[in-house]
């Protein structure tokens, strides 16, 4: 699993390989940030592309060290995400922390952080 987060592209670092080892989540990649219908039947895509990242369950320690890359209620980030095609690619990214954090017997459940305005970071 290729799944990396950094503050910047070249810090980025693979989610197991953080100070505190993260699990890779479930992942979603949407090419569009929402799809419309028209008047002829045909939907069109709209708005950048995002990302969600869905962890079952993390322990506050692994929390935290994500949360260390979204001081607030967003940041601005670098992320490795996968693609609907099952690769990879990078982008640079708005962090959506969540609103609301579910606790489950000292841990978190269901954890979803969402990942805006990507824009996909050519290899060079």
């Amino acid at each position: 699993m290729e799944f990396e987060i950094g503050t910047t592209l070249v810090g980025m670092t693979n989610l197991v390989d953080l100070t505190v080892p993260v699990e890779p989540p479930r992942s979603q990649y949407f090419p569009y940030s929402r799809t419309v219908t028209l008047g002829n039947g045909t939907k069109r895509g709209l708005g950048a592309p995002m990302a969600v990242w869905n962890f079952a369950l993390l322990t506050l320690e692994e929390r935290n060290q994500l949360k260390e890359f979204c001081d607030g209620a967003s940041a601005e980030v670098y992320i490795r995400t996968k693609l609907n095609e099952d690769t990879y690619a990078d982008f640079s990214a708005t962090m959506i922390w969540p609103d609301e954090e579910e606790r489950w017997y000292g841990e978190k459940r269901n954890m979803t952080i969402t990942f805006r305005n990507l824009v996909l970071i050519e290899a060079s």
